[in-house]
């Protein structure tokens, strides 16, 4: 993640609008008197291991949250349910002109490999500072931080100024496919003046990064079968091997410069306005620190720190998550693979569609003489992009800055993936996140986590945000 120096002008022009409160020291004092029952209670989340594999722990993680938000006041806190999927949790509380939807999910990545772990991911632990465990940034802490800012706001300012509405899937991490059924079911949920969506981070700098939109994603299997079983190595001059057959098929995807191959892919890329140009262009890129979070001394395709840092927020990706052939045990064993599988991410950007682009990788497969290797699409979720002159926008970007000090960075467009087509596209609502991640934290990797210190300032800016939206223009 990443951002500018300075601020766009709609993130500071209108700051002092921030509506007059009790001093911040009274919240201040709330929430240090609650922190260890907080911390509590994060730690119970994040110990039920609620991966899309786990149906009993998603229940209990459904429920969970169902149960925490009727303690903050949401009488009418309740799960919707279609078929098998897991619940969706709603619920309503406070009163007045606007409504602002809290979108977040409890389902977490996969906490495999197990062994790269210090600590095990479902044992939350906390060690200099920080709290470690799958899931604590994305997406239970910033869920769980949000319900307690109700709870703090309503303690320290009275009743929620605003009507705020829950909405907590448990399938995000697998592309959201059963929600917009779920809200379906009750059309109204997704009537509002503006969305917090999921996550948030803080940069290298310590400036919150406000993120107003998020790519699209494809997700999608490979397998292909040369042959009826495994043959001798010496058999390479004339058998099939599976393996190099997927790596070749994955090879005509993309060139050497990242631009991908796919015929028609790039055909309904939306470009970016002036505004969101000029977000880029105010967004400062640690291109260093970027480099340092994963160890390399270049950014892939030979880009640029100003291209790297271009793509990142308005151009797609074609990502080869795995691949998985043959043999590879300790010790050596001369063979040739019969099968090879293989998954890819494609994360979008508006206005691709991601059916339309599994038509188009069909087409491109069968052209380029692949028609072999087979393809399920997994996963598949537009990509959306808020407005940033909008209430929510500068309310969130005032109580940010109040808590961690700085000014905050407005992000057209996060490279993740959140259902915010779904929820804001028909009324084209404004979304944004206000959240407490950092750079190394580790989200889908082995030793998540987050900056207890973060947390609380994070706490703080959401319990200020309810008062804040009611009032802002």
């Amino acid at each position: 993640m990443h951002g500018a120096q300075t601020s766009p002008p709609s993130c500071r022009k209108r700051a002092s609008h921030t509506p007059a409160m009790p001093e911040r020291d009274d919240l201040d004092r709330f929430i240090a008197s609650q922190r260890d029952r907080f911390t509590a209670e994060l730690r119970e989340l994040c110990a039920i291991p609620c991966e899309a594999s786990d149906k009993k722990a998603l229940d209990t993680a459904a429920r969970w949250c169902r149960e925490r938000l009727r303690a903050a006041g949401f009488a009418d806190a309740r799960e919707l349910r279609v078929d098998r999927a897991p619940a969706l949790i709603v619920g309503q509380a406070g009163a007045g002109k606007r409504t602002l939807i809290g979108v977040q999910h409890y389902d977490v990545q996969p906490a495999v490999p197990l062994e790269l772990w210090k600590t095990p991911p479902y044992e939350p632990a906390v060690r200099d500072g920080a709290m470690y465990a799958r899931g604590v940034d994305d997406n239970k802490g910033h869920l769980l931080l949000r319900i307690q800012a109700i709870e703090a706001h309503r303690a320290v300012y009275g009743e929620l100024p605003i009507r705020v509405r829950f909405l907590i899937e448990g399938e995000e991490e697998s592309g959201s496919p059963n929600l917009a059924k779920l809200l379906a079911l009750e059309p109204d949920l997704t009537g509002g003046d503006g969305a917090l969506k999921e996550g948030g981070a803080i940069d290298s700098q310590g400036r919150p990064l406000l993120s107003l939109g998020g790519k699209g994603i494809l997700y999608c299997h490979f397998h292909v079968r040369t042959m009826s079983r495994d043959a001798h190595s010496g058999g390479a001059t004339h058998y099939p091997n599976a393996a190099m057959r997927l790596a070749q098929a994955f090879a005509s995807l993309m060139d050497a410069t990242g631009r991908v191959l796919i015929e028609g892919f790039y055909a309904d890329v939306r470009k970016p306005t002036a505004a969101e140009r000029e977000m880029l262009e105010r967004m400062p890129f640690d291109a260093q620190a970027t480099k340092d979070v994963v160890g390399i001394e270049r950014f892939a395709f030979g880009r640029t720190d100003d291209e790297a840092k271009r793509a990142s927020v308005f151009e797609p990706t074609c990502n080869v998550c795995g691949i998985e052939a043959g043999y590879n045990g300790p010790g050596s064993k001369t063979v040739i693979p019969r099968e090879a599988s293989g998954k890819i991410d494609f994360r979008l950007v508006p206005d691709q569609d991601p059916d339309k682009i599994a038509t188009l990788l069909r087409a491109h497969l069968d052209r380029s003489g692949f028609g072999d290797v087979e393809f399920s699409a997994e996963e598949g979720e537009h990509p959306y992009r808020g407005p940033a002159d909008a209430p929510l926008v500068r309310a969130v970007a005032a109580v940010a800055e109040e808590a961690f000090g700085k000014p905050p960075v407005l992000v057209p467009s996060s490279g993740g993936t959140s259902p915010m087509w779904v929820v804001c596209n028909a009324r084209r609502m404004a979304n944004v996140t206000l959240g407490m991640g950092h750079p190394g934290a580790g989200a889908h990797a082995p030793n998540e986590h987050i900056l207890m210190e973060n947390y609380w300032r994070a706490l703080r800016a959401t319990a200020r945000l309810y008062s804040a939206f009611a009032s802002q223009e």
